[in-house]
């Protein structure tokens, strides 16, 4: 049976990934329309044929050119306002496994690794990031972690549990 069409629409789904290398946590300063000057870890929207671990993934190594794994959930936002209707962020915690970061000059114009003492001083810093920071760079990040799964058609997928 299909999904009704009423569904998958007036909502979208984005992520945000929460690289850390060496005790420092990936941020980027967007370039682009939306978002302009502001400090965040590095992200986008979920496209209709990927998982938000692939997701993910794509967009860190897209906009700062760093390749990562995904470790687990660390966090998500549920928003509603009446202009874009509903959304849902998932923050996933990564580990970085190239060196240096690498903007992509198009949609950020810096990519850098930063402690948690210089990313408080980013201006502006959205207050959602400043919680990531401090959620991603805790001694202990507490996390739901993948578990590979089944349905009971046997398709494989990731469960993400604590």
């Amino acid at each position: 049976m299909a999904i009704p069409e009423r569904y998958n629409t007036g909502y979208n789904v984005g992520v945000g990934g929460a690289v850390v290398r060496d005790g420092r946590l990936l941020f980027v300063r967007r370039a682009s329309r939306r978002g302009h000057g502001n400090w965040q870890v590095p992200g986008g929207f979920v496209e209709p044929d990927e998982t938000i671990e692939d997701a993910v993934v794509r967009e860190v190594a897209e906009e700062a050119g760093v390749e990562a794994e995904v470790e687990g959930v660390l966090g998500v936002r549920s928003r509603y306002d009446e202009d874009s209707g509903n959304s849902l962020y998932v923050v996933l915690l990564l580990r970085g496994l190239t060196e240096e970061p690498t903007p992509d000059g198009r949609e950020v114009d810096r990519a850098v690794y930063l402690s948690l003492d210089e990313i408080r001083q980013l201006d502006p810093l959205p207050q959602t990031n400043w919680e990531v920071a401090q959620s991603a760079l805790a001694p202990v990040p507490r996390l739901l972690v993948p578990k590979r799964a089944s349905n009971q058609r046997g398709q494989i997928f990731n469960l993400f549990i604590g």
